[in-house]
């Protein structure tokens, strides 16, 4: 572990390693979002059915999330600085795929790719913070790695509508490929695993047995499960509406053009890293991380009602709504150090990695959620989808609310 202070040349390489990896993560969420605005014109030039293109985008989640517990053992194993570019490389080749693809099958293949590229960022990035900064600054740390990303989901929203509008959606893939090359490039250079202080912890797995078991222990832990279910929850809703239907949805009930759309789902990008920083910040003021998130939640499904049960609301109050899901929803940051919290260095990868796993899972699930029920009802499919989330968050607050916490170190001074 790192102690609390640290020389400057460490802090500098550390700022450095983080800046590495906002920039990789950003890329990620630009695919990631990308799905709202850019699906309906895929779908249009490749005749591709819309009640389809929930499979198309959620297949990037599935993907990412079930090679999370292999990458979570890989990281604890042999470092970020190794399977960071490994795994990333994926995510060039998934980009350039995608901007060259002419059927569905094609779409489906290079998201999968990309799914599994950028699927290592996040982890990665936490592995990092929990070796080169010291432990009470992790959630803020995680805000920042969020706040300083959301360029690729703002890029992702309304620039990428008017780039299409004039310049076709193959591009923007193309130029995403190639920054997430470029920075791989400085990331091997940049990027290593410790600092040089750092004072290693003799439990660190050095065979692939021993991460395996050590996966045991993440799963025995107790009250782990407890996270897991707000974890199913934690991203899935602000994704599901941001990354693919909540384009679809403002066209069929509001008959907007793909301009139109793109400005209110920039909206909701923007408030992304206001959240994570608005978040961050709670985990060293208050005692309670659980109170934090049971709070945020309970008003998110506030919203998902309104969106389910209220008929004929006005454009305004869904720009609203919608833009209030994205902000909220970082309350994940807090998750995440909850977690973090809740086991010594040697197993944070691998504990991580498995929320996230669920996280992730939980997107895949409720964008294809959406797409299903579409399929079935589509004149109130969406209504219900949104009831049907609603009662999702309703289960994860009575699961979640029997977990346990460390109480994170609270700030009274300066």
């Amino acid at each position: 572990m790192l102690p609390e202070s640290r020389p400057p040349a460490v802090k500098r390489h550390a700022i450095y390693i983080f800046l590495v990896c906002a920039v990789l993560f950003g890329l990620g969420q630009f695919h990631r979002y990308s799905g709202g605005v850019v699906m309906l014109p895929v779908a249009n030039d490749l005749g591709i059915a819309v009640e389809s293109l929930g499979i198309a985008a959620a297949v990037l989640f599935f993907a990412s999330a079930l090679v999370q517990v292999p990458t979570g053992m890989a990281l604890d194993r042999f470092g970020p600085r190794v399977i960071l570019p490994a795994i990333t490389s994926l995510g060039v080749v998934g980009s350039l795929m995608l901007a060259i693809a002419t059927s569905f099958h094609e779409v489906v293949a290079a998201r999968i790719l990309i799914g599994v590229g950028y699927s290592a960022i996040m982890m990665s990035s936490y592995v990092l913070f929990a070796k080169w900064f010291p432990p009470s600054k992790f959630a803020t740390l995680a805000s920042w790695l969020l706040a300083a990303s959301s360029f690729g989901g703002i890029m992702a929203s309304g620039p990428l509508a008017y780039i299409i509008e004039h310049y076709g959606w193959r591009s923007p893939f193309i130029v995403i490929g190639s920054l997430t090359f470029l920075m791989l490039v400085i990331g091997v250079y940049i990027i290593r695993d410790v600092p040089p202080e750092y004072k290693r912890d003799e439990a660190t797995p050095v065979t692939i047995g021993q991460s395996i078991r050590g996966y045991g222990e993440v799963l025995l832990h107790p009250k782990f499960f407890n996270l897991l279910a707000m974890g199913f929850v934690s991203y899935g809703p602000a994704v599901a509406i941001l990354g693919m239907w909540g384009g679809p949805y403002l066209e069929k009930n509001y008959g907007l053009d793909g301009v139109e759309r793109g400005q209110i789902l920039f909206l909701m990008t923007v408030v992304v890293p206001i959240g994570a920083l608005f978040f961050g910040p709670l985990d060293r003021i208050f005692s309670s991380r659980k109170k934090i998130i049971i709070t945020a939640v309970l008003t998110e499904l506030v919203a998902f009602s309104i969106l389910g049960f209220v008929e004929d609301l006005p454009l305004w109050s869904i720009a609203c709504l919608f833009v209030y899901i994205a902000f909220i929803q970082q309350y994940y940051v807090v998750l995440g150090a909850h977690c973090r919290n809740s086991f010594p260095d040697h197993l944070v990868g691998r504990a991580n990695s498995t929320l996230n796993l669920i996280s992730i899972m939980g997107v895949g699930f409720m964008q294809s959620l959406f797409g299903w029920i579409l399929a079935v009802n589509g004149e109130t499919g969406y209504e219900t989808s949104f009831l049907i989330v609603a009662g999702l968050l309703i289960v994860a607050l009575v699961i979640y609310a029997g977990s346990s916490e460390k109480p994170p170190v609270v700030r009274t001074g300066r």
